[in-house]
């Protein structure tokens, strides 16, 4: 979640590491980081938050830039907390 520096690094990271990246922003993405998230073939979106796209990821990096208390951030971390109880 972010598309600023910090989570266009960790979506190439992913990528590199064999794992299928996925990137969200709510603001508009900077030309310079929709051109290497086009390069490297990672699917993003801007303006916006799928939310179940997320929700149903097996794992989710946060940008430093997002608060802790978004509402989408407190749901993944209540999804996360059922799923560990299971």
């Amino acid at each position: 979640m972010g598309a600023g520096e910090s989570g266009v690094g960790a979506a190439l990271l992913a990528k590199a590491k064999g794992f299928e990246a996925f990137v969200s922003d709510m603001s508009a993405v900077k030309e310079n980081y929709k051109n290497i998230l086009l390069k490297h073939a990672i699917p993003f979106e801007e303006n916006k938050h799928t939310e179940e796209l997320i929700l149903n990821a097996d794992e989710i990096v946060k940008s430093p830039g997002i608060p802790d208390k978004a509402p989408l951030i407190k749901k993944i971390k209540e999804r996360a907390f059922l799923l560990f109880l299971k």
